[in-house]
């Protein structure tokens, strides 16, 4: 009888895996470390998958929480928001952020900005590419314009650069015909 995996895997078990050349398939690297991508498949194990790189008093935001909400190809660094500090660690980017209320939920145990607050961040803020593809992918999982551009409205002083930007990508994707 197996046991299922629930964790980031041994080392042991990495090279069987490897001899059997099936990791590329099997496994997904999370912030440096492989995991089965059978155990990535829901928001609350994406999120425990970087539980190691981060505290309990941050706020998971940009890539890494769109990754956590909708799946996706992993970040290589993580972005979070904290009202009292910033800087960064190889993994991590700390920004000096207060965020609503209503744009944080509780994923797993962690804080993490809601889909509708992250997307507009993205969309503000993130390579066109990006963030152009965020919308896309928030429109995919059934979120309104309307939920999109309420959470654009909260983005206030520093956090509201960019808004003119995020408003017309909103748009163009939503007035957009359907593929």
């Amino acid at each position: 009888m197996t046991t299922a995996v629930v964790e980031a895997l041994t080392d042991r078990e990495l090279g069987l895996l490897r001899q059997a050349s099936t990791d590329p398939l099997l496994t997904e690297q999370v912030l440096g470390r492989l995991w089965p991508r059978d155990r990535l498949v829901l928001p609350r194990q994406r999120m425990h998958a970087l539980r190691p790189a981060l505290l309990p008093s941050v706020v998971l935001t940009g890539a890494g929480a769109l990754w956590v909400h909708a799946g996706g190809t992993p970040p290589q660094v993580i972005v979070v928001a904290s009202p009292e500090r910033c800087g960064h660690t190889p993994r991590t980017l700390t920004r000096r952020v207060r965020l609503p209320a209503v744009d944080v939920t509780d994923i797993a145990g962690q804080r993490c900005t809601t889909l509708e607050r992250t997307v507009v961040d993205l969309a503000r803020t993130a390579p066109a590419l990006q963030a152009v593809q965020a919308v896309l992918c928030a429109m995919a999982r059934g979120t309104r314009r309307a939920a999109l551009l309420a959470a654009l409205e909260r983005c206030r002083g520093s956090c509201g650069v960019g808004r003119p930007r995020a408003r017309a990508i909103i748009h163009a994707a939503y007035d957009a015909p359907p593929a």
